[in-house]
């Protein structure tokens, strides 16, 4: 999934010292250059990075690189949300209060990118900057730094990026998702169509889009498969934020009884719906995870009360109600915060702890303080998969006490207990989260949740 869909005009950047102060973009023409080098002082300023920080206090020159502390471990995250950026900064800040990594506090520098262009120059300034390893949201933006990254040997871990080529291009097993594969959640979205009563269906995407195209080239046989049809693929211009009229007459020329609302950005998916009003079709609106259970989504919808068809969808982006790892971090959440986790914080946050027990053991296997990304990546399936003890987020410095002692570790997360295949695409029993738009309240009905076991 891709875009810098909740704050499209905000920007934001962190170190695991503040853990969640919220930090304001610049309004200014020369925004992008700005907000990099302006947040990335308030950061130094405000969070224990180093700087004493004032309205006088020169900015850096290379903001990104003035975050790095050479005696710390240095984590990166390029996310695409404030409320993912604080769930990476929450873990990494639960780490430290436990005892750091191999003796030392883990840095943790994290940034939200509005954009694919902005998460770009992020990513690369984290990568030349000399992060450890690092935290990158949607396929997209993923794909775009994979060539980096490579150069550096540093592995990226992705929260929200579902497109299959992630599983097939040629990375140096440096991509591991903690989410699932469109492979594996377009059967779902599937499933609840057919269930709906639904058989004729248009799928409406991003132009370009690597999640887009996946969707639509996943879901076609997966509705077939039930005896469902797709009769119209619609794209639109990636960006556009309005202006949908013409592409909405070529969805409803062809008479669906279920839309696949692909857009990308939550804010222009919820447009599209708006837009759509005046048609009052009776068409039920399918949402993948960029939409489905999402606040900004929500925010967006000029009246809910007159969506006449209705809105579904279903998402693996948040954990299992009953897990206790996954209760335990929303209280840690909830008391941090003031407000609940959003669609994939659990998943970043549990990358963070992956991250934690991977940097502990590559120290001791390679006997050094300070293990390369190319040494954290050949630990993190040592420290994910079977065999090994049991170890959750709820205690981490136990985990980090274990590796620290040469035992195997099986990280069980917040999200899931899952395991890395040979691809970083992960196995095991995925909860999936139905959500169903409360027309009238105006809110997600999110009750239900099904298990699924990936891959299919």
């Amino acid at each position: 999934m891709n875009t810098a869909s909740d704050h499209a005009t905000r920007c934001a950047a962190g170190t695991a010292g503040e853990a969640g102060q919220r930090l304001r973009a610049v309004p200014s023409a020369g925004r992008r250059a700005a907000c990099l080098s302006l947040l990335a002082m308030l950061t130094l300023s405000a969070c224990g990075g180093g700087g004493t920080g004032d309205a006088t206090t020169a900015l850096p020159s290379q903001p990104i690189l003035a975050m790095i502390d050479p005696a710390a471990i240095n984590i990166g995250s390029v996310g695409w949300r404030t409320s993912t950026r604080d769930a990476f900064l929450l873990a990494a800040k639960q780490i430290n209060d436990a005892g750091g990594v191999l003796g030392k506090r883990l840095n943790a520098i994290a940034l939200v990118a509005r954009d694919n262009a902005e998460a770009q120059a992020m990513g690369q300034q984290l990568l030349d900057a000399g992060v450890t390893i690092l935290n990158v949201s949607t396929s997209t933006r993923v794909l775009n730094l994979l060539p980096q990254a490579k150069l550096k040997a540093v592995p990226i871990l992705t929260e929200s990026s579902s497109s299959p080529t992630l599983s097939t291009i040629a990375d140096d097993d440096l991509i591991f998702r903690i989410g699932v594969s469109d492979v594996d959640a377009t059967p779902v979205l599937a499933r609840l169509a057919w269930d709906a009563g639904k058989r004729r269906a248009v799928v409406l995407v991003n132009a370009g889009d690597a999640f887009g195209a996946g969707l639509a080239s996943l879901f076609t046989p997966a509705f077939q498969a039930l005896g469902g049809q797709v009769v119209q693929t619609v794209t639109i211009p990636f960006g556009q934020k309005n202006g949908f009229d013409s592409y909405l007459k070529q969805v409803y020329d062809a008479r669906p009884d279920v839309i696949l609302n692909g857009i990308l950005a939550a804010d222009i998916s919820a447009n599209v719906l708006n837009e759509a009003l005046p048609y009052q079709n009776r068409a039920l609106w399918l949402l993948p995870g960029t939409a489905a259970g999402n606040q900004t989504f929500l925010d967006n919808l000029a009246d809910p009360a007159r969506i006449v068809g209705g809105a579904i969808g279903a998402a693996a982006t948040i954990g299992a109600y009953d897990n206790p790892s996954y209760q335990g971090f929303r209280a840690r959440y909830l008391a941090q915060y003031g407000a609940e986790p959003q669609d994939f914080t659990a998943p970043v946050y549990d990358i963070v702890m992956v991250m934690a027990l991977a940097i502990e053991r590559a120290g001791l296997l390679n006997r050094t303080a300070s293990p390369t990304g190319a040494m954290v990546r050949a630990a993190l399936r040592d420290v994910m998969n079977a065999p090994g003890q049991t170890v959750r987020p709820d205690d981490i410095g136990a985990a980090l006490a274990l590796v620290r002692q040469g035992q195997d570790v099986n990280y069980s997360g917040a999200y899931a207990d899952v395991d890395w295949d040979s691809h970083g695409d992960i196995v095991g029993q995925v909860p999936f989260t139905v959500f169903r738009l409360d027309t009238a309240a105006g809110t997600w009905d999110a009750s239900q949740q099904l298990t699924v076991t990936v891959p299919r």
